[in-house]
């Protein structure tokens, strides 16, 4: 009797009863188990972990903790690489847009401009202004605001500009241009300012080398069925106007004096010219501009300009 007890007693104390009376007592116990069942990749990288532990740390290899680095470094390598492409679009972008902004404050300016800046852009526009800006041009229309309204161009333009504003009407603190004024268009503005010597050519006849040597003009006429020729020296007036001063008259081959007071012996007084001196009046060229040097090229006279304070816009 006590044996058959102690049998069944021993019957419900065997693992396989007790896995019965636990799947009575917990139906779900399987989806239990497989919830909190654990990773057999992450039980074997454990394993291979807490076995490495007992190593030295000279032997123990690390491969769950450099795959996890590896893995962080190429995040940070693919979001250096996002990084840098959205900054190269927006530096490329915003180039663009001062590209645009220079066109439409010098509308003159011939299709082929190169612009150029100097830094990284981006942070200059934020601030509303470039540090500095150069333009080369093979030409550049430039239209006085004066009472002649005259249209200047100029050819082989270079042009330096610093600090300068990106709002209308876009303001620089300094400005340095070169270019060449053609001979047919100083003429024009020679006769602009003088209505008598319309028809008057004018060509190089000796070219300069710097404003202490700003080289010769020839200029030719033809009057009373005579032609006549003129030396004409360049030079700059204080108020910064340009001056044509002829030096030397030559009509039908015979040499005439240039002062007015010698009556029919001056050359000047055919002409109805009461001084040799010819002026171009500053008006006559860009606002807030004046000429530092005008030396005699082949193709023209060559005029550095300077000016601080310049509204881009307005000229």
């Amino acid at each position: 009797m006590t044996r058959g007890v102690m049998s069944r007693r021993g019957d419900v104390d065997s693992p396989r009863v007790e896995r019965d009376v636990v799947e009575e007592e917990f139906p779900n116990r399987a989806l239990l188990d497989e919830v909190l069942a654990d990773d057999p990749e992450e039980d074997e990288l454990l394993e291979k972990d807490s076995s490495q532990e007992e190593l030295s740390d000279g032997d123990r290899p690390r491969p769950a903790r450099r795959r996890h680095v590896w893995r962080w470094l190429a995040v940070l390598v693919v979001l250096v690489v996002i990084l840098s492409a959205g900054a190269v679009g927006a530096e490329y972008l915003v180039r663009g847009q001062v590209d645009a902004a220079v066109r439409s404050a010098l509308p003159g300016l011939s299709p082929d401009a190169r612009i150029a800046t100097r830094g990284i852009v981006l942070p200059q526009v934020v601030g509303g202004s470039l540090d500095s800006l150069s333009v080369d041009s093979s030409s550049l229309t430039l239209t006085s605001k004066g009472q002649s309204n005259a249209s200047v161009t100029l050819s082989d333009v270079d042009v330096d500009l610093s600090h300068i504003s990106l709002h209308k009407p876009y303001q620089t603190d300094a400005v340095a241009a070169s270019g060449t004024i053609s001979w047919q268009q100083v003429a024009e503005l020679a006769a602009a300012s003088h209505p008598k010597l319309k028809g008057v050519t004018l060509q190089a006849k000796r070219t300069g080398t710097s404003t202490q040597d700003p080289g010769a003009i020839q200029a030719s006429m033809s009057l009373l069925g005579l032609s006549g020729e003129a030396e004409i020296v360049p030079s700059l007036g204080a108020d910064g106007s340009l001056v044509l001063t002829i030096t030397s008259t030559r009509m039908g081959g015979s040499k005439l004096g240039v002062d007015v007071d010698t009556g029919q012996d001056s050359m000047l007084s055919y002409i109805g010219l009461d001084s040799p001196q010819i002026t171009i009046p500053a008006k006559s060229l860009p606002p807030g501009l004046r000429p530092t040097s005008a030396i005699v090229t082949n193709d023209g006279l060559r005029l550095s300009l300077a000016g601080s304070r310049v509204n881009l816009g307005q000229l």
